[in-house]
């Protein structure tokens, strides 16, 4: 087989040299370096992939069949890696161990499974991969039907389990603090899990489109590996126009929420108005309720209950929509540019502003500034 490079080819390897670039730069960051290793090890497997699947369709693995499938065991690392990022992220979580490899179980079984593949000999590889591809269409074996639903049912477990990490850290996180940009970096990881659900659902679709077909366009593939390497585009893009993602969240001590009887909760009530008012506590950016508790001088978990049980929202909130307010007063007045207006007022990202001052008047900034400008 002749080899030839054609634009697939050149796109997935495209995306593996990308990927490969990225990895390195992760472990090298000397911040988060312990969370960081995850992803870069998430995006080499995933870059080797591509790289063998470039040679695939290029010829180069029948020229040298010795990297046929050689990749096989390592998809199934994809979801532990990206799941023990998520979990390192979010939860301070850094160690590697001994549980850890049980994440790793599947690719070992799969890499064991192989190793009869692996250990035939090249020219009886070469004629089992060509004999699969019959004049552009794939007739493909039960057995490879099986590792695919088998990677799927994996990979859509990982998703669920990192979904699941997102949500409750997210939820923790808006007791305590109003940091803005830690919300972005949980939005951002809920955007990577979108994105690896629709790829899932996509990988189904080729195994349906498998097992219900008489023929199979390579061409499904083909897509497949683009997707892959538009992701890996994605992650460059955020890692250019916001490095802080890479960095880990603090770690949340979530204090037990206590009842206050109701003198004690007017009380708190009444200061807490009154210094968010004169003080304005909430221009901080990174606003803790620890702060803001030792403003007041009473217990983080008073003034948890406070917030929760006397206004019905959760910190984040609570501090968000002082700042909205104080937003609108700013763009009340012609020279109050959005973004400078946002930056005052402690978001430090237009997008979250817009997001949070649409929720709290269900208008955007550049709406509201012209109707209300004077």
């Amino acid at each position: 087989m002749e080899i030839k490079f054609d634009i697939w080819s050149l796109l997935t390897i495209i995306g593996a040299a990308h990927g490969f670039f990225l990895a390195l730069w992760l472990v090298a960051r000397k911040d988060n370096r312990a969370t960081n290793k995850w992803m870069g090890f998430l995006l080499l497997s995933i870059s080797i992939h591509l790289l063998e699947y470039s040679a695939d369709i290029s010829g180069v693995s029948v020229r040298y069949p010795a990297i046929i499938a050689i990749t096989y065991p390592l998809i199934f690392c994809i979801g532990p890696f990206y799941y023990l990022y998520c979990n390192s992220l979010l939860t301070g979580r850094y160690r590697f161990r001994l549980k850890t490899i049980v994440h790793f179980i599947p690719s070992a079984l799969v890499l064991v499974a192989m190793l009869p593949f692996y250990m035939m000999p090249g020219e009886a590889k070469v004629e089992f991969i060509t004999g699969i591809d019959q004049n552009g269409t794939l007739e493909i074996p039960i057995e490879q039907i099986v590792f695919m639903c088998a990677h799927i049912a994996q990979t859509l477990i990982y998703i669920i389990l990192a979904y699941r990490v997102i949500g409750q850290q997210r939820e923790k996180f808006k007791q305590v603090s109003s940091d803005v940009t830690a919300i972005r970096k949980l939005d951002w990881l809920k955007m990577v899990n979108l994105y690896l659900s629709i790829f899932l659902c996509m990988y189904l679709l080729v195994v349906v489109l498998l097992t219900s077909v008489d023929s199979y366009q390579i061409e499904l593939d083909y897509v497949l590996m683009a997707a892959m390497s538009i992701g890996i585009y994605a992650i460059g893009f955020w890692a250019i126009d916001s490095p802080e993602i890479f960095k880990s969240l603090p770690v949340v001590e979530q204090s037990k929420d206590r009842r206050l009887d109701p003198g004690r909760q007017e009380v708190l009530k009444e200061r807490v108005l009154e210094i968010m008012e004169r003080q304005k506590p909430y221009l901080k950016s990174d606003l803790r309720i620890l702060d803001l508790a030792r403003i007041m001088n009473v217990p983080d978990h008073e003034l948890s209950s406070l917030i929760n049980d006397a206004f019905g929202v959760n910190f984040y909130d609570f501090v968000n929509k002082y700042r909205v307010e104080e937003a609108k007063k700013l763009l009340s007045h012609e020279n109050g540019k959005i973004l400078t207006v946002a930056f005052e007022v402690g978001f430090n990202s237009k997008a979250t502003f817009n997001r949070a001052f649409k929720k709290f008047t269900q208008s955007t900034p550049s709406g509201f500034k012209e109707k209300n400008s004077q």
